[in-house]
């Protein structure tokens, strides 16, 4: 019985003592690079244009005016007041067609059955990147315009493209 205890302690000692045995070197695939974005790849501007002679709630190519991105996202931009925001963008509402406005698309709507005294338009650029918007409520004195300044105030309300 020692014998063999002896002989598996000096086989055991013996593997020690052995060089490891080669690994394979990893080889190194180069990294496919990305393609870079092409022109028809990114995100290219919307032509807003296409909205006009249709009303601000038609669909047009499966979107509405108002729920064009471009649009929101101007409209957002330029108006602080959230109430204003959510009337301007809203469905609800009497429209006239979408128009041409001194180089800008016009969408003019107004509240049903109170056009008179309650009607907002936005004026946007048909590459969706400049806004204006006008709110007129006849319980002040004349209309406002987001951003302040784009145009002198109006005391009958905001442009319709007509």
């Amino acid at each position: 019985m020692k014998y063999a205890s002896s002989l598996l302690l000096l086989g055991a000692l013996a593997a020690c003592n052995r060089a490891p045995e080669p690994q394979p070197t990893p080889t190194r695939v180069a990294a496919t690079p990305l393609p870079s974005p092409t022109p028809s790849a990114t995100t290219a501007a919307p032509d807003l244009s296409r909205y006009v002679g249709k009303y601000p709630f038609d669909l047009v190519a499966g979107t509405r005016f108002v729920d064009e991105p471009a649009v929101r996202a101007a409209v957002a931009r330029v108006v602080p007041d959230a109430g204003v925001r959510d009337t301007v963008l809203s469905r609800d509402g009497t429209a006239n067609p979408v128009a041409e406005w001194d180089g800008r698309i016009l969408s003019w709507a107004c509240e049903a059955h109170n056009c008179g005294p309650h009607n907002w338009a936005i004026a946007i650029t048909p590459d969706g990147r400049d806004a204006a918007v006008c709110y007129y409520d006849a319980d002040e004195p004349v209309s406002r315009w987001y951003p302040a300044g784009f145009r002198n105030p109006a005391p009958d309300g905001c442009p319709s493209g007509e």
